[in-house]
């Protein structure tokens, strides 16, 4: 015979099975897509941004700033 589990019971138990996951969560998500992978034989070495995003990040501010300027200060 099969035991039943209460809602509380296997709340419980996933909340302690995700706290013990560390890399788990939305922190390490975007940690993923911001940064590259972080080097196995040196795990102390910081994580530098990804190309894609840098160009990403620079591409938003030109456009915030042509949008600044052509709309606020003409």
């Amino acid at each position: 015979m099969t035991k039943e589990f209460t809602q509380l019971e296997v709340r419980l138990w996933l909340k302690d099975y995700i706290k013990g996951r560390p890399d788990l969560g939305l922190r390490e998500a975007v940690s993923a897509m911001v940064l590259e992978p972080a080097n196995p034989f040196e795990p102390d070495a910081p994580r530098r941004p990804r190309k894609a995003f840098v160009l990403a990040v620079l591409c938003l501010l030109a456009f915030l700033g042509v949008f600044v300027h052509f709309n606020l200060w003409s």
